[in-house]
């Protein structure tokens, strides 16, 4: 059994480069196949298998590192900046709500910027909708009739070039993701059609005589279990015939 594509891609690089191994090891000399022709062969089934494992774990670190680290600062930071824009439109909201003679978030002039006398609809969505939020909030306030317009005015134009960066960098980082999941998958697919065509490719170079040989060449591949324990599997397994 060889892995699929659906396989696990740090699985499928331990396998492939135990694989490339036991064939290079198989191949380096001449107690096991006798003929030279043949162990070139298998050389070359064993490079290919090599630099498909190295392919997919360039891919696979790639990925992984911008997903795990850079794209989880880039997050970080962006709830930061959300943290920072919450606590300004709470801000807001409270000098607008002190500058009425009532002082009540029921009060028309407070409606005219926040409709629903909470700041909820502002503060409950996530940095990505805080462009456009903060977009409409100064708007809002543009077109109230407010004394304290201008206070308000200056809290929201502080927190616009903040968000609208936070915000795009969200969106680059997920589409950068994308982008290596992309070419980890199409690397991924290379070494494992590289595993089944050398698996016959090896069969074929080793012969009916080396069939053990091409077994344990290509152990099982077991999703938990990869790479395969030390166990040694087919002792004693005759040369191939030159």
């Amino acid at each position: 059994m060889l892995p699929t594509v659906g396989s696990d891609s740090s699985k499928i690089i331990s396998y492939a480069a135990e694989v490339s191994g036991r064939v290079e090891g198989i191949a380096a000399g001449s107690a096991l196949v006798p003929d030279a022709t043949k162990r070139t062969a298998l050389e070359r089934s064993a490079t290919r298998l090599a630099t498909g494992a190295r392919e997919l774990l360039a891919a696979f670190v790639a990925r992984t590192t911008t997903e795990m680290f850079e794209q989880r600062r880039v997050v970080g930071h962006g709830r930061g900046i959300d943290r920072g824009f919450d606590a300004g439109v709470a801000t807001i909201a409270e000098s607008l709500r002190t500058s009425l003679p009532d002082r009540t978030t029921t009060s028309p002039e407070y409606r005219a910027v926040f409709s629903t006398g909470s700041t909820d609809p502002f503060t409950s969505p996530t940095i990505k909708q805080d462009p456009e939020l903060a977009s409409d909030l100064r708007q809002r306030i543009t077109d109230s009739g407010s004394s304290a317009k201008v206070q308000m005015l200056s809290v929201i134009e502080a927190l616009i070039p903040l968000v609208g960066p936070a915000a795009a960098a969200l969106t680059t980082g997920e589409s950068a993701i994308q982008t290596q999941w992309d070419a980890e998958l199409l690397a991924r697919k290379k070494i494992v059609d590289a595993l089944w065509e050398e698996k016959r490719a090896v069969e074929q170079s080793l012969g009916r005589s080396g069939r053990g040989l091409a077994r344990f060449a290509f152990f099982d591949f077991s999703e938990p279990g990869t790479p395969s324990s030390d166990t040694k599997t087919d002792p004693g397994v005759p040369p191939v015939a030159g």
